[in-house]
């Protein structure tokens, strides 16, 4: 157990070591792009990772927030459609996507997967994407936009559910498509 606790330390130094070592490189004038190459990632996933971006109208940082919450907001989301809660669901939508994803259109696009392939069993593999479809690694904080995304096991089948995430939590988009369809929009 020694080695575990050690083990985790020293990987929490680490994060800690590197965040230093992006935002000293930030100071010193390195771009986003300079960093994501270093890193091996795009320059848009170094600065969801890194970046600390400030609110315009308050002057205070936008707070990280972890994958694990997204990861669990998605579940829920699909959870709760499934259950038709959308008394529970709708406040978890921005209001300009409430707007566009009424019940009713949730209810009905539901309807069609069910028809399909069959009631919920659960989901697997559900984690953390940029909107482009690179990873976050599960460990990871993240700003901005990202996209929860999983695989809704059905009785007959699979479909593949996306949620999309606004940096404030809150749900921004929706999208349900077969496991063979193409290029996703988010």
């Amino acid at each position: 157990m020694e080695d575990i606790r050690s083990a985790q330390q020293a990987l929490e130094e680490a994060r800690r070591t590197l965040d230093a070592a992006v935002q000293a490189a930030r100071a010193q004038g390195s771009t986003w792009a300079q960093i994501g190459e270093e890193l091996g990632m795009s320059r848009q996933a170094a600065f969801k990772r890194f970046g600390r971006p400030v609110d315009p109208r308050t002057g205070a940082r936008i707070e990280p927030r972890s994958v694990a919450d997204v990861v669990g907001l998605t579940d829920r989301v699909f959870t709760l459609i499934a259950a038709g809660d959308y008394e529970t669901l709708m406040p978890l939508l921005h209001p300009q996507a409430a707007r566009e994803l009424t019940p009713d259109v949730i209810a009905e696009t539901w309807r069609r997967v069910l028809a399909e392939v069959g009631t919920l069993q659960g989901a697997a593999g559900t984690h953390v994407e940029l909107p482009g479809g690179g990873a976050v690694s599960s460990d990871d904080e993240v700003v901005g936009t990202v996209v929860g995304a999983t695989t809704l096991e059905c009785e007959a089948g699979q479909v593949h559910g996306r949620v999309a995430v606004a940096d404030d939590g809150q749900v921004v988009g929706l999208l349900l498509v077969p496991t063979d369809h193409g290029p996703l929009p988010f």
